[in-house]
């Protein structure tokens, strides 16, 4: 939901404050902060001291934070866990994409995700890498920039709600080689129309060539998009385009065959 959204809502009768402040509590616990204390979180979430605590105890006695009693420090719990969990295991998109997404792993033997697009954000719904390398590798629930991940969703929208987007997200760049402009966006997502795929090179990580294309249901709406990653050194742009574009394409086209 984004900010000019978010004010609306807030100014309706049924938007109860105190979840929205409970919610800013619980969302200020991230990879970078994993372990906070009263004060970091008075001074991330902007609420005052009374209120920090009162929502600390609650959330803590309802077992969604854990406080360290030597440091005094809290942190979250794995009852956070069960949240994603129900939502992916009654999520029927991720039920039908994961064997095909299973399967495309076999056949290209690279990591494949699927991600959804959330605000001005891709969510990674399903992860499965081609080797372990690293523990968020493997995670769902990872948010990365749409403007420079979700193109294959966003040339499914409208030009004006894409430049919306661009102009409320933080463009900034990842790596040298992340396009951070509204018309360099703009031209890459009008291609992604053209082709029916992205192909995004070190963009989002040094090394790294991601290809992408939207899972579209019948109705014409995206509903997220399928990934290959694969390694910048051990393939050509040609290959890419031969072995795996089919491949992406393929795959999320049979998803969304089914919506």
């Amino acid at each position: 939901m984004g900010t000019k959204e978010n004010q609306n809502k807030r100014q309706e009768p049924l938007f109860v404050t105190s979840v929205q402040r409970s919610m800013q509590i619980l969302e200020a616990f991230d990879s970078n902060n994993r372990n906070l204390s009263l004060s970091d979180l008075v001074k991330t979430t902007g609420l005052n001291r009374s209120a920090v605590q009162r929502f600390l105890y609650t959330l803590e006695s309802l077992g969604y934070l854990k406080k360290d009693q030597s440091t005094k420090r809290f942190g979250l719990t794995p009852k956070v866990m069960s949240l994603g969990y129900n939502y992916l295991k009654g999520e029927r998109l991720v039920e039908i994409a994961t064997p095909l997404l299973l399967e495309a792993r076999k056949r290209t033997g690279n990591a494949v995700y699927l991600g959804t697009l959330y605000e001005t954000d891709i969510i990674y719904l399903v992860r499965l890498p081609q080797r372990f390398l690293l523990l968020e590798s493997t995670l769902p629930g990872r948010r990365v920039p749409a403007f420079c991940s979700g193109r294959a969703i966003l040339a499914h929208l409208p030009d004006q709600e894409v430049e919306d987007l661009l102009r409320r997200s933080s463009m900034e760049k990842i790596t040298p080689f992340t396009i951070v402009d509204i018309k360099g966006n703009m031209d890459e997502v009008d291609k992604a129309r053209k082709q029916g795929y992205v192909i995004s090179s070190q963009e989002q990580l040094i090394g790294e060539i991601a290809i992408s294309s939207a899972v579209v249901g019948r109705t014409g709406t995206p509903l997220a998009a399928v990934y290959v990653s694969v390694n910048f050194s051990e393939w050509s742009i040609e290959k890419i385009k031969a072995e795996l574009v089919p491949v992406v394409i393929e795959v999320a086209g049979s998803i969304g065959a089914q919506f």
